[in-house]
């Protein structure tokens, strides 16, 4: 009884770690006014650090912020919220 009890849920397990995960990153582009190396390091510090947050790109020429985030954990309009917190608005989002 032990045996197949065990049996059942090795099937189970190994079932489960077998199942493809579903891809649930997304990336965009987020123009935000950078003027300085002050608005990267600030951007930096607070933005990679966002819930879901897994990459990030800061482009100054360009006032760009690339981000690619897990979207089980956030959403474009949380991170929009995280650069508003900071006082960077966002003008616009490339998705």
């Amino acid at each position: 009884m032990k045996k197949s009890i065990l049996a059942a849920l090795l099937l189970l397990t190994t079932g489960m770690m077998a199942a493809p995960k579903e891809n649930t990153r997304q990336t965009a582009v987020f123009h935000v006014e950078i003027h300085c190396q002050g608005c990267v390091d600030k951007i930096q510090k607070n933005i990679a650090f966002e819930r879901g947050v897994k990459d990030m790109r800061i482009d100054q020429k360009a006032q760009t912020v690339s981000l690619t985030w897990d979207t089980n954990k956030t959403d474009t309009t949380q991170l929009k919220q995280a650069f508003e917190k900071i006082k960077k608005p966002v003008s616009r989002i490339d998705m």
